[in-house]
């Protein structure tokens, strides 16, 4: 645990560089260039080529010094399938990762660029609908049942409020 800590502050060190050229996020957002849980990481960068450069760098040295190594036949990168080949073959031979295809799983969650679909939510709606298949059996009672919706029900605005990061913050409150 420890360690992954040490590959997120390098990553996030990246932007003491000034010539570090991050992912393209609104001025207005914090900087970001990975998500890690355990030990998986995704990490969001540019196609410059002196960024993904460093980036590989951190990498490079996080498995020298704490001796873990990068799954290379897991690892790939994702770009968007109208880019340009020549990019597509730089990313490669720079990061030496294969590229791979949208519409990906991370930590259970589906990445994708595109609109939402219905279709990518299908594995999500089976499970929620074989969940309250087994409500319907002898496993609880009306009155749990009715517990248990209102405590969700309850739960989700503050569940979406923690998940959303506003642009400003307004006080108008009296003195």
């Amino acid at each position: 645990m420890l360690s992954v800590k040490v590959l997120s502050r390098a990553l996030n060190s990246l932007f003491d560089d000034p010539m570090y050229r991050g992912f393209g996020m609104p001025k207005s957002s914090p900087d970001l260039n990975h998500l890690a849980y355990a030990d998986d990481t995704i990490i969001f960068t540019s196609v410059d080529r002196y960024s993904l450069e460093l980036v590989m760098e951190v990498l490079l040295n996080y498995e020298t010094v704490s001796g873990q190594r990068m799954n290379r036949d897991k690892s790939c990168f994702y770009m968007y399938k109208t880019c340009a080949m020549s990019l597509v073959k730089d990313v490669t031979q720079i990061t030496g990762f294969t590229r791979g295809e949208f519409l990906f799983k991370y930590l259970g969650c589906l990445i994708f660029h595109s609109r939402k679909k219905k279709a990518y939510y299908n594995d999500l709606i089976k499970k929620v609908n074989d969940k309250l298949q087994n409500w319907k059996g002898k496993l609880m009672s009306f009155g749990g049942k009715v517990v248990l919706i209102n405590s969700v029900l309850q739960s989700m605005p503050m569940h979406l409020l923690s998940a959303m990061v506003p642009h400003k913050v307004y006080y108008s409150g009296a003195k």
